[in-house]
């Protein structure tokens, strides 16, 4: 597209981190909140504009990270905050922006000089919604986990050896835990990526680990074999629950959402610090429970809800 800079090196880690840091500021309730960047300290995480593959367009993806900017702010913003946002040329910045605007999925606010979505990008997967979860939508019902627990809530599906972030509303407790939507995280190091996992008989999981070993990860390689009581646990317990995986001080519960031959299969999960969801885990597994129930019945396997959770 004209107007597009031909680079190819993705914005460096120091970059990412100032501009994301940048983002959470702008949303957070409470100035004096503590807001620390989950999982991005090593080799199994994958942020959402660091991919290198030459076969990836890169007009056409910074064209969804716009989308899925406004998806996370919920406002207008100007081409500006968008450019210094997503760490993007302001000339390439504008250029798409008066594309979107031409084809019909930016409305701009010429006197405000700002843009936002335009109901055409709602339609577009208005389709899928109704047929994967028919009678609710992902949004109702991670903006109701997210008000009951206050940590950051998101939904996850997977994309071949990784959890990608599909949707993610940050936390607004003290201490905050940032996850970038889009982005991804290995199978085995990630809470979400147990869960799929675990839907997985053993020796598929066996195969799916040793390729990530293979491919992503030969200098943090998993033993199945270290995994597979926890996989097991999962089973029967119905969740996962892990302490300091990618990130210091972060707990996370996450629990299947869909049936397993859906495609992808969608997980929920929620992540803080590690002292509130220990307090008020058995509540947040108890909400968790009520909204998947709520909307596959019979999916979760029967538990005591008085027990305590076991970490995976």
């Amino acid at each position: 597209m004209k107007g597009v800079r031909s680079d190819t090196q993705p914005p460096s880690r120091r970059g990412r981190r100032r501009i994301v840091a940048d983002r959470v500021r702008t949303q957070a309730d409470d100035p004096a909140a503590m807001v620390i960047e989950a999982n991005r300290h090593d080799e199994l995480f994958r942020a959402a504009d660091g991919s290198r593959d030459p076969s990836i367009v890169k007009s056409a993806h910074r064209v969804l990270r716009i989308f899925e900017y406004f998806a996370e702010i919920e406002r207008p913003a100007a081409m500006t905050e968008i450019a210094r946002r997503l760490n993007y040329p302001p000339s390439s910045t504008s250029a798409l922006l008066k594309s979107l605007v031409e084809l019909g999925y930016l409305d701009h606010d010429r006197q405000a000089r700002t843009y936002r979505p335009t109901v055409r990008i709602g339609l577009l997967g208005g389709w899928l919604t109704s047929e994967r979860l028919p009678g609710v939508t992902l949004d109702a019902i991670t903006r109701e986990l997210h008000e009951a627990t206050r940590l950051t809530t998101f939904v996850v599906a997977r994309n071949q050896l990784y959890s990608q972030y599909i949707r993610v509303l940050q936390g607004t407790t003290p201490v905050r835990y940032y996850l970038e939507p889009g982005a991804r995280r290995l199978l085995t190091h990630s809470t979400p990526g147990r869960v799929f996992l675990s839907l997985m008989n053993d020796e598929d999981a066996r195969r799916i680990v040793q390729r990530i070993n293979a491919e992503e990860a030969p200098s943090s390689a998993v033993r199945f074999g270290d995994i597979q009581h926890a996989l097991a646990t999962i089973r029967r317990q119905g969740f996962a629950y892990t302490r300091d995986m990618g990130t210091p001080g972060l707990s996370a519960i996450a629990m299947r959402l869909t049936e397993a031959d859906q495609t992808p299969p969608l997980v929920i999960t929620v992540a803080g610090p590690s002292s509130i969801v220990s307090a008020e885990g058995k509540a947040i597994i108890g909400k968790m429970r009520e909204l998947v129930e709520r909307q596959s019945p019979g999916l979760l396997p029967q538990i005591d809800i008085d027990a305590a959770p076991i970490e995976t």
